[in-house]
């Protein structure tokens, strides 16, 4: 029967590594406390022990809190709110009834041929550009449709939100979720926009970087943080056998789907702050006790020094 346990516990990774663990912070942290002990005494090296592990749980909480690693709680992520077929004030989201058509904006064609910069960066034997990708380019469009879609603002389509957010339709509107579409190929993005949140930074020296970074972390009581990705249905297209698939054609008489999402900024700093909070009022509470007893210890000695003195 012992063979056979043996056998067992040697093909179960998790308990092995937990074994694993368990040894290793017994053997570090006993070692520390057997050799404090044998020098101090068993009550006074075991407190200096745990006073030395709590203070480097604190610097290594502080540094997880700092950085957001170590101990994490759950991440932001986006959530989906609703999704609207047809003009978005129907939607039941307030902020999103003043969002427009991507008919009502201007026609991302018409702005490349316009421009030479534009049609340099997107040739018309490429692909179609969207208000995204041009508003990259071009700061004066990018005010212009920030006006008309107040409080919105476009996204550009380097901006980071811009993946996630898509990332996040793909699987809401997927099989696995309201079924709109088969695949993520049925349909094309044609804008993406993004409202409330905290205040963007407008001082891109170091100087207002590092101010920011501080002004930020500071910002409790701001605004969600809302998107909306605008998507419409593609044209069916065939294949052919050894040539590229097609660039993709939104369907003119297909309605534009409005997804609206807003941004659950999650608890990733929780945990380790929480850790170490508990962890600097255990030194804190440990390292009195020592100081405390080094006051103790010193009056005693003085009042036998006082003693034999007289």
């Amino acid at each position: 029967m012992m063979v056979e346990l043996l056998g067992a516990l040697t093909w179960n990774p998790g308990f092995k590594g937990l074994l694993t663990v368990v040894v290793a912070v017994l053997v570090l942290c006993g070692s520390v406390a057997l050799i404090l002990g044998t020098n101090s005494g068993a009550r006074l090296g075991f407190l200096i022990a745990v006073t030395g592990l709590f203070g480097w749980f604190f610097i290594m909480g502080i540094i997880w809190s700092v950085y957001g690693i170590g101990y994490k709680g759950p991440a932001p992520t986006w959530k989906l709110v609703e999704t609207v077929s047809g003009p978005p004030a129907a939607a039941r989201t307030p902020v999103a009834e003043s969002l427009s058509l991507p008919d009502d904006l201007p026609d991302p064609l018409v702005e490349r041929d316009a421009s030479k910069q534009l049609a340099e960066a997107y040739p018309p034997e490429g692909k179609n550009p969207t208000l995204g990708d041009l508003v990259t380019l071009d700061a004066g469009l990018r005010e212009g449709v920030n006006d008309q879609v107040g409080p919105w603002k476009i996204l550009e389509t380097s901006n980071k939100y811009t993946g996630e957010t898509q990332s996040v339709v793909a699987e809401a509107l997927g099989p696995e979720g309201e079924a709109l579409f088969a695949s993520a190929t049925d349909y094309m993005v044609i804008e993406s926009f993004v409202t409330g949140g905290k205040t963007g930074r407008t001082d891109n020296s170091m100087v207002g970087r590092v101010k920011y970074k501080f002004t930020s972390a500071l910002e409790f009581d701001n605004e969600p943080l809302y998107a909306a990705v605008q998507i419409q249905p593609v044209i069916p297209q065939e294949t052919r056998d050894g040539q590229a698939p097609p660039l993709p054609v939104a369907n003119p008489d297909a309605a534009v789907y409005t997804v609206i999402l807003e941004r659950d900024r999650g608890a990733l700093r929780l945990p380790s702050i929480s850790f170490t909070i508990f962890s600097g009022l255990v030194f804190a509470v440990t390292a009195n006790m020592l100081h405390r007893r080094d006051k103790l210890v010193t009056s005693q000695r003085a009042a036998v020094a006082g003693a034999g003195a007289s």
